[in-house]
């Protein structure tokens, strides 16, 4: 199970301007009618929820544009749509084009860090090289966090406290998953209880009730069971897991 993604983009393009030598709005511009054009195609495909087209319109602005002042938000929006059609190679492409054009966005770091982590298995081949990327990611996405003032573009300053939390939240789930993917079960509980310090989120809590069960720590899993179970707006497929993870803690209590 994965947390819910990320997303500032749909407030980057949220107004693209109509071309005119004369403009002075802060900002980046675009520098031509034709730029205009393209920007705005991939506006209405953002709109209207078609992002393979968004994400083929991008890469005609980035190719057709290369001077474009709209990049950062173009390769962000990249992102975002790859995440949204569940591609998961495509989606980390994209991510990595991010940090190469900025190494500082904070919300790429987190945004990789989750998504190797939730595409992460015991035993896959690349298993190590993929804890490495989610550790590098998340630990570094967590020290620019510490002196992160100023928000990034699509958040306004009253947002921006509740949305480093979220940040710092999922950052430390994703540490907590690729512990767990390597059988470090008590650091990736210290890492979801961390999360959760920051980032109430029944999801995380069922990430920390499997942690918990590997540890054998039974009571604690159903006891946090319990708490997502009670939570009015946990999802319907959330309290589901949580269920039945906490039967299997029940269970396995049992029959110890």
């Amino acid at each position: 199970m994965r947390l819910r993604s990320i997303s500032t983009v749909a407030l980057l393009l949220a107004a693209i301007p109509v071309f005119s030598q004369q403009q002075q709005a802060q900002g980046p511009k675009p520098k031509s009618q034709k730029e205009v054009d393209a920007l705005r195609k991939v506006q209405a495909d953002q709109q209207a929820g078609n992002w393979n087209q968004e994400i083929q319109d991008i890469n005609a602005v980035l190719e057709n544009f290369a001077d474009t002042e709209f990049k950062p938000q173009l390769l962000n929006m990249g992102m975002d749509a790859a995440m949204r059609t569940g591609d998961y190679p495509q989606t980390v492409a994209w991510g990595e084009r991010v940090i190469q054009n900025e190494p500082n966005d904070i919300t790429a770091r987190v945004q990789l860090a989750e998504t190797i982590a939730n595409h992460t298995r015991e035993n896959d081949l690349d298993k190590d090289q993929s804890v490495k990327k989610v550790n590098d990611y998340a630990n570094k996405a967590l020290e620019l966090l510490k002196t992160a003032d100023t928000p990034p573009q699509g958040i306004n300053a009253a947002q921006w406290p509740d949305y480093k939390k979220q940040l710092e939240g999922q950052a430390h789930d994703a540490l907590g998953l690729a512990a767990a993917v390597q059988k470090n079960y008590p650091k990736a509980i210290q890492e979801y209880q961390t999360a959760l310090a920051s980032f109430p989120n029944p999801i995380i809590m069922t990430h920390m009730m499997t942690a918990y069960i590997a540890n054998k720590q039974y009571d604690d899993a159903i006891t946090t069971g319990d708490k997502v179970l009670a939570m009015n707006d946990a999802p319907a497929n959330v309290k589901q897991v949580a269920q039945q993870l906490k039967d299997s803690a029940t269970k396995m209590k049992g029959a110890k």
